[in-house]
């Protein structure tokens, strides 16, 4: 690890290079660091900046290291960590942030190894990055090819010389380099999904996530939030989902109107549809097996009309910490927080009427939100969660009511998880009954994952 440079007011891209540096393995959380981070900046705009960077080599870097990678002589692997970590760094702003100068790209990267005391690092990155300036052109192209990078919206930057696989030949070898994919995860998928739905795919995942909220019903309308936001402003619309919003651009949350008085919460389209599914009524006593961070359980208490029993489930107590302050801002106060061992000891009897079953998982639906889950994810994982998740799946249904209701969720989009689980518990399972599923396939037109209504048919 590069010896750390003598602390003063920081730039942009040096805390960018600190926390991108610190990245070294894949159950680092760079992203996270970096929002820890951020309040040592002096602006907004310095915030922001560094805000893409993190974000966007974390996001790219297998595509930063194939653009790289022709204009080495040296092995890319050989070189030290940090300098890679830099050129990555520098390659981004060269290739996808057409705003920056290149001169400004290569001087200000160059100078982060002074700043870093590396100076013999100085002329090899200066030369390398001018080299990747070189190949990188203006024009563009709404094709997939091996000199076209995707960008965003469906948009490729032309390179002059090939980096990447041609897609004609390899499209998954394509697809992971020019999306920056685990080739495993891209041969997967490419067995899946149409070329047409995996690229859409490709770019919904490699750009920033939109926002979208929750009008917290308790409080307020959908109506009456999209007008507060448009007296500020800020232009917004009705989503999918019953109360949901879409928010046109960046905005930072807790400065949108409402946002104290608890009139909205942040939850994508297709997360908001699992409590919709379930659909729990006033009254009833509901189990959140796996609540935090709350956004789900403060939504089936706003169905319920905050009148009934919800007991919200999670394994840490600091996970329902955020649950129990979730639940706080937004005017929720039936909501009992229940800590519960990783194996299932702890949890609450039932029976319960109603049961959300938001289980852990791969998180290959809302890689936009989650940069660093792409890298950590390994194949053997899928068969592990798989089996995590049908132990969680019997437990609810050995608390579920005569009559009762459940809803299984993902933000996964393999089978392995979603369909897979489910068939094989209905067959062990002769009481239940599914009679709803839905899945979500990432960019249509929300972020992807699964949910499936099942019901005890059994009656007394």
């Amino acid at each position: 690890m590069t010896e750390r440079p003598p602390r003063g007011p920081l730039t942009a891209r040096q805390l960018a290079c600190e926390v991108l540096i610190a990245w070294t393995g894949p159950h680092d959380f760079p992203t996270r660091d970096l929002e820890r981070r951020l309040p040592e900046l002096a602006s907004p705009a310095e915030r922001r900046l560094a805000t893409e960077l993190v974000h966007g080599v974390v996001r790219r870097a297998a595509t930063l290291t194939a653009l790289l990678k022709p204009h080495l002589q040296r092995d890319w692997e050989g070189l030290e960590p940090e300098l890679r970590r830099l050129l990555q760094l520098g390659v981004y702003q060269l290739v996808f942030l057409s705003g920056i100068p290149v001169h400004a790209a290569v001087n200000e990267t160059t100078e982060l190894a002074r700043w870093l005391h590396k100076p013999r690092w100085l002329g090899f990155l200066n030369g390398l990055l001018r080299s990747v300036s070189r190949s990188t052109t203006d024009r563009d192209s709404d094709q997939p090819a091996s000199l076209a990078v995707p960008l965003q919206a469906g948009r490729y930057r032309i390179l002059e010389r090939a980096a990447i696989p041609d897609p004609r030949v390899d499209f998954p070898g394509y697809f992971a380099a020019a999306f920056s994919f685990p080739p495993w995860l891209a041969e997967r998928w490419s067995q899946r999904f149409d070329r047409e739905t995996l690229l859409r795919m490709g770019f919904w995942f490699n750009t920033p996530p939109r926002l979208y909220l929750r009008a917290n019903t308790l409080r307020t309308s959908r109506e009456q939030l999209l007008e507060a936001l448009a007296a500020q402003g800020i232009a917004a619309e009705a989503g999918t989902a019953g109360n949901s919003i879409l928010v046109d651009g960046q905005c930072r949350v807790r400065d949108l109107p409402g946002y104290e008085t608890g009139w909205f919460a942040v939850q994508d389209d297709s997360s908001q549809q699992a409590a919709e599914l379930l659909a729990p009524q006033p009254g009833e006593r509901v189990l959140d097996l796996c609540a935090a961070p709350g956004g789900k359980t403060a939504h089936m208490a706003a169905l319920m009309n905050n009148q009934g029993t919800i007991l919200a489930c999670d394994v840490e107590v600091h996970r329902l910490d955020r649950v129990v302050e979730n639940c706080t801002r937004l005017g929720v106060d039936i909501v009992r927080p229940c800590l519960v061992t990783r194996d299932g000891a702890g949890l609450p009897n039932g029976p319960f009427d109603r049961i959300l079953l938001d289980a852990p998982c791969s998180n290959t639906g809302v890689l936009a939100r989650r940069p660093e889950a792409r890298w950590r994810l390994e194949p053997a994982e899928l068969t592990e969660l798989a089996e995590l998740q049908t132990r969680l799946l019997h437990s609810a249904i050995a608390r579920l009511a005569l009559g009762g209701t459940l809803v299984y969720s993902t933000c996964s989009i393999e089978p392995d998880e979603n369909q897979e689980v489910i068939e094989a518990v209905l067959r062990e399972s002769p009481a239940l009954r599914q009679d709803a599923a839905q899945s979500h396939v990432p960019g249509a037109p929300a972020d992807g994952g699964y949910q499936v209504r099942l019901r005890n048919v059994m009656t007394a």
